[in-house]
């Protein structure tokens, strides 16, 4: 009889599963477990989903629960995790912490650095997505409970280029801690000749009114989601794909990833899956608005041979698998 795994965060009413993080990991472990919620159904509050299930669960597989501390009812939303957490331990389940960022990206307070020193404290297996996250995760709990393993990719794929080129493609949700702003008011930016087209939502009017005033005849930004397909194309048809983060939050990152999987040339911050990923020849990185003008002007591409090696030894079911065997050997020692 196959063991029943939680995966923290349900889907949310509102915007379901805005990252297919979850429901990719929910699809390639039901060939390990009995995925409890496997047909992504919303919840009401995150807390209240996480002790429902702390009921039936063997595993709790946890991401971000940190960021509670950050919602409405937060006090009540952490008492209740917490609780959750006990009643996990007290029935004999497990708990793997997917340890995602170094910090969430609206910072931290009292109460998220309370959930995550329990997390630490109670995981068997704390899963990180970089080298820096995974140093972290060794420092505060033990080497042995750590499993590193490169954020999980889908497989390569070609698409058709489309015809908007541009020499700077920044892909995604607009937020504050991706950098857009500080990139395009950088002195040089606006002004350098360089194509830059920005696509994302913005959910911040007031970043987004700032956004729109830089534009020119050589910097765009369409402020919209943008279907999978499109985004694909772009990234074909792109020069370099640019992550301008701010560091401090940022380890992992999906969208790179999924910049590989199409035939992007990623650029980004020298810390987290973008350092890992440098050392692999798979990315650049810059410390400095200087050093990043002369990578953007270059004409630097990646390697697409190594880019599709890369992605098919690090894919989603190579993740699961290692996963479950890491647990299964765990419980086979107990």
């Amino acid at each position: 009889m196959k063991q029943k795994v939680y995966i923290s965060p349900s889907a949310s009413r509102k915007l379901g599963y805005p990252n297919p993080y979850f429901p990719r990991l929910k699809q390639e472990l039901g060939a390990w477990f009995d995925v409890m919620e496997a047909d992504n159904r919303p919840c009401r509050m995150q807390a209240g989903a996480l002790l429902k299930a702390s009921l039936k669960a063997d595993i709790f597989m946890l991401s971000f629960v940190e960021t509670i501390a950050f919602q409405k009812l937060s006090v009540l939303q952490t008492c209740l995790a917490l609780l959750a957490m006990d009643i996990l331990r007290l029935r004999g389940g497990r708990l793997v912490f997917f340890f995602h960022n170094p910090a969430p990206h609206k910072g931290e307070n009292r109460l998220s650095r309370i959930l995550t020193k329990r997390m630490f404290r109670r995981a068997c297996l704390v899963v990180a997505h970089s080298e820096n996250t995974a140093a972290i995760a060794r420092q505060r709990s033990s080497a042995d409970k750590v499993l590193l393993f490169p954020h999980p990719a889908e497989l390569p794929e070609k698409v058709t280029p489309s015809e908007r080129r541009a020499d700077v493609l920044i892909w995604g949700t607009v937020l504050p801690y991706k950098g857009v702003l500080e990139f395009l008011s950088t002195p040089g930016v606006a002004d350098s000749g360089l194509k830059i087209d920005v696509l994302g939502a913005c959910p911040d009017a007031s970043l987004a009114r700032q956004i729109h005033a830089l534009e020119n005849g050589n910097v765009r930004f369409e402020e919209r989601r943008a279907p999978m397909e499109e985004i694909a194309s772009r990234i074909a048809a792109s020069g370099m794909v640019l992550f301008p983060y701010l560091p401090g939050s940022i380890s992992g990152s999906g969208t790179l990833m999924d910049t590989l999987r199409y035939g992007g040339s990623p650029v980004g911050p020298d810390v987290g899956a973008f350092h890992d990923l440098a050392q692999e020849g798979l990315c650049r990185v810059y410390k400095n608005p200087a050093e990043l003008r002369e990578i953007l002007k270059s004409g630097w591409t990646v390697d697409s041979g190594l880019a599709a090696r890369y992605l098919e030894k690090h894919s989603w079911p190579s993740f699961a698998r290692e996963l479950a065997e890491r647990l299964i050997q765990r419980t086979s020692r107990s």
